[in-house]
């Protein structure tokens, strides 16, 4: 017997559906754009048990008649395109005809249509192996799909789909994209028969952009638009006086199809490199409009990626275009603004680099730090003595201090009781500060060198961490809110007890309105949402959602807490506050801060002969 056979076409069918339904968001997005690409002009998307139950996509689009309804779910039917040529010149979401196809093989699947033409409507039931008889029904001009039992005949992949919360998350991220992308159509949606939101037709797209990205995204908007004879780029982006820590406020459509493209994305982040701290992200709602010849859309089932047939030319269009608005903005506020700044305020960034007096935005090099990972255990200097479990030292200080430790601290403690003398501190002699940001330190034949930022953020997680601080609740006045994004309100509903369990009070509003109520004393108020979007970021992006702990997502607000607290760079630092910190460190000194940064630089006397030839 033949050991190679040819697979049962419904199976076939099956296996190659979950190439283009891979979740219920995936059917969803499918059906929206079909809905789109018939010209409807609203569209609305109901939905159960996060899509797994139940999801219904109706629109007036009216596309589908009586004589098309019995090919309609057949593989490879289409009215978007009838020859190879046409594929080149596509402006539709869909093509290939195999969204019906796949979605009805992986459910129990329904199609309700009239058009503008018949009198009647008209339904037909899939039973997932062949169609029923076609039936008369009620139905106003337009088109209903119903899916219900996603997955029910594929039951490895009804078992890969998260919680029903993740997956509602998720379809309302995609409904956001989408209905920026289109601010002419009225969308509505309906989930577990509560009503999210409804946009109306016509609405204008700032309206949206502030409905979906809040307040801090819509304050600090500027509009852009670039053109040349082959391309053009509009809509918007967020200024240089703010950012966010992770990519949930960034959507980019080319011909109004949402995309997700590298190249385009490190054009972007090219642009705000000078502007922005390098580890923060910006927003934007960028509509890219290109002669559909020049890129290729056929690259994926999924059609979320594309392809430039010039990416140099695509790559400098679009840094050019950000960087030239960010330029303007950045010189307009310079102008404005210099009469109000003195020549000795310094931006207090925490991160090292300096600002000029003329503007308040962020100048760094963009240089790149180790991951952020406080809850881990970080590799030490090779150079690095362990004394306890709270103090570390490389073995060059060890050195000074192995012959008589205890009696070495003391005559230095005394010797700045008695003499008054600040330059001395338990271990080191105090040189001073440079670019008030190092402290230098002399200690035998060496110069030791700390990073007063990293050295005082390091002291203060340890006590944070070492219980040093005392920790309780303390109510706000007034309740802060934030606006979150579908996919952080879900995490953090999720991990509800966590954050309750570290004295936050949350509640959580409509439109994914996130209320805090107490918080823990140790963190500042001015810095509630940077810490809770900070620690949503680092969790999720470091794929540990299934076992982070307590104490790790702890320790991910203890080191967040101690970089906002610490001294920051620029800050000019008297003998007394240098003297108090390296004394701190003798009890609290290791040789990272808690983000992974070196704290201290060594440079010997012998370095320093070879350099002046001696």
């Amino acid at each position: 017997m033949s050991k190679i056979i040819a697979l049962d076409p419904h199976l076939a069918n099956q296996i190659s559906a979950w190439e283009v339904v891979e979740r219920p968001v995936s059917v969803v997005k499918e059906l929206v754009e079909n809905a789109i690409d018939a010209w409807a002009t609203s569209i609305k998307i109901e939905i159960k048990d996060g899509g797994k139950s139940f999801i219904s996509v109706s629109d007036n689009g009216g596309w589908i008649s009586q004589e098309d309804l019995p090919i309609a779910i057949d593989k490879y039917t289409t009215s978007k395109i009838k020859n190879l040529d046409d594929l080149y010149h596509v402006m539709t979401f869909g093509f290939r005809g195999e969204a019906l196809s796949s979605i009805s093989s992986v459910s129990k699947f329904s199609i309700i249509t009239k058009t503008n033409e018949s009198k009647e409507a008209y339904r037909l039931d899939f039973d997932n192996i062949s169609w029923k008889k076609i039936s008369t029904t009620f139905w106003e001009v337009g088109t209903q799909i119903l899916v219900q039992d996603l997955f029910f005949n594929t039951p490895a992949r009804l078992n890969y789909l998260k919680t029903d919360r993740t997956e509602y998350a998720k379809i309302l991220d995609y409904l956001y994209g989408v209905s920026l992308s289109y601010p002419e159509i009225w969308f509505e949606f309906v989930s577990d028969e509560k009503k999210i939101f409804k946009m109306n037709a016509g609405e204008n797209l700032k309206t949206r952009i502030y409905f979906i990205h809040g307040e801090d995204f819509i304050d600090h908007m500027l509009d852009i638009h670039f053109s040349s004879v082959w391309i053009e780029i509009s809509w918007y982006i967020t200024g240089p006086k703010v950012s966010f820590p992770n990519k949930n406020r960034q959507n980019l459509f080319v011909n109004h199809r949402p995309i997700s493209s590298p190249l385009i994305f490190k054009a972007i982040t090219d642009a705000y490199n000078r502007f922005i701290p390098h580890w923060n992200y910006p927003g934007y709602v960028l509509h890219i409009q290109i002669d559909p010849t020049l890129i290729d859309v056929n690259v994926h089932p999924r059609k979320q990626e594309i392809r430039f047939e010039n990416e140099n030319n695509i790559f400098r269009s679009m840094y050019h275009a950000i960087l030239d608005k960010l330029e303007s903005s950045s010189l307009i506020h310079s102008i404005n603004t210099h009469s109000e700044i003195s020549e000795n305020t310094w931006n207090t960034w925490a991160y090292p680099e300096k600002t000029s007096p003329q503007t308040q935005y962020y100048t760094g090099s963009g240089t790149k730090f180790k991951s952020y990972s406080p809850y881990k255990n970080i590799s030490s200097n090779p150079n690095q003595f362990k004394i306890s479990d709270a103090i570390y030292f490389t073995k060059d200080i060890l050195e000074y201090t192995s012959s008589n430790n205890d009696t070495i601290l003391q005559s230095s403690q005394d010797h700045i009781f008695e003499t008054g003398d600040l330059h001395y501190t338990k271990l080191w002699k105090i040189v001073g500060q440079t670019f008030n940001s190092y402290i230098i330190v002399e200690k035998d034949d060496k110069i030791l060198m700390f990073d007063q930022h990293a050295l005082a953020e390091r002291i203060i997680y340890e006590k944070l961490v070492k219980k040093e601080t005392k920790k309780t609740s303390q109510t706000l006045l007034i309740p802060e809110n934030i606006k979150l994004t579908p996919s952080e309100s879900s995490f953090l509903e999720e991990k509800r007890d966590v954050f309750q369990e570290m004295w936050f009070e949350i509640e959580f509003l409509s439109n994914n309105i996130l209320s805090i109520g107490s918080i823990p004393d140790f963190i500042k108020k001015e810095n509630i949402k940077d810490i809770v979007l900070w620690i949503i970021k680092d969790i999720t992006e470091g794929n540990i959602l299934k076992s982070n702990t307590l104490e790790e997502v702890k320790n991910k607000i203890y080191a967040y807490t101690a970089c906002r607290s610490a001294i920051k760079f620029w800050n000019k630092l008297n003998l007394f506050e240098m003297n108090k910190l390296l004394n701190d460190a003798v009890d609290w000194y290791s040789s990272t801060c808690p983000h992974g940064r070196p704290v201290i630089f060594e440079l010997s006397l012998d370095e320093l002969k070879n350099k002046y030839e001696r």
